[in-house]
């Protein structure tokens, strides 16, 4: 059985006999007929019958009408839901981002101009870390990510764009003093109770951290630990200690909390867009539309 079966009768249905669809298959009206014995011979039942000089449905052909026409409409929005996404005009993509990356910058200008440029592709949102996300987008798990630069990112696997540069700054409590406006000094800030995050949490960034904190002679003295930057500005703003944190959060600065730059304390943190080297077509509108900056 073809689709061109399921037409031609559904169109004798619709219309009322062979001559009449005939005419609105733009074919011949012997072509109609023999399409319709070849339909019925394949069923094994008859789908119409003469009356006077024309044909109606059998009882049978109305029941088979009835889930032609839905066979037809089914393939037919198919056919159309696959072109749009061969243009890029349909489909879901599964993309992570971070929470504190979001609030501006060329994470948001990216999903601004590809919402714009494609409102029938839909953006399934997860919220994850950068290893987490990197894992995810390897494994298949996301389609693309928004993630700062970590030790699991290996180039070859997956493929990364450089965005932009953040750093970190000292977030204290909003009434913590300090002896001068503007940036602190290394010593400002020496001796002050810190919360941090466990190494295993991000490795090679607390190693980058402690390191440039040792270059300037500072240890700092840690009181609390938490996972993630939210959880951390929650602490800092009731007042349980200090903490670098990635100066993206100014953005967006939490109640309770000032931000401030340590003179010669510097931890660039390099925010990247990341997918698979082998990317599907919709990735692929996304990665031309996140480059085109």
């Amino acid at each position: 059985m073809e689709l061109r079966h399921l037409r031609y009768f559904v169109a004798i249905a619709d219309h009322g006999g062979l001559r009449h669809a005939a005419e609105r298959l733009n074919v011949a009206q012997p072509a109609v007929s023999r399409q319709i014995k070849d339909l019925e011979a394949e069923l094994g039942f008859d789908l119409l019958r003469r009356e006077g000089r024309g044909v109606v449905l059998t009882d049978a052909g109305k029941v088979f009408a009835e889930e032609a026409r839905d066979v037809l409409a089914r393939t037919s929005a198919a056919v159309e839901k696959a072109q749009r996404v061969s243009r890029g005009g349909g489909g879901t993509l599964k993309i992570g981002l971070l929470e504190n990356a979001s609030w501006s910058g060329p994470l948001p200008r990216a999903l601004n101009r590809f919402a714009r440029a494609y409102p029938d592709i839909q953006l399934d949102v997860v919220p994850l870390g950068s290893i987490a996300q990197i894992d995810a987008v390897r494994d298949g798990l996301l389609d693309a990510g928004f993630v700062y630069r970590q030790d699991n990112l290996v180039e070859g696997t997956l493929a990364a764009h450089p965005l932009a540069t953040d750093d970190v700054v000292l977030a204290a409590s909003a009434d913590t003093v300090f002896d001068r406006d503007g940036p602190l000094e290394p010593e400002d800030i020496d001796g002050l109770p810190m919360v941090s995050f466990p190494r295993e949490a991000a490795p090679a960034y607390f190693d980058r951290q402690t390191a440039a904190m040792a270059a300037l002679g500072l240890e700092p003295r840690i009181v609390q630990r938490a996972n993630n930057e939210t959880t951390i500005l929650s602490l800092v703003s009731a007042g349980v200690g200090c903490a670098l944190v990635n100066s993206a959060n100014m953005q967006r600065p939490p109640r309770g909390v000032q931000f401030r730059k340590v003179k010669g304390l510097s931890v660039p943190l390099e925010f990247v867009f990341i997918h698979r080297t082998s990317p599907g077509s919709l990735t692929a509108l996304l990665i031309e539309t996140v480059l085109d900056e």
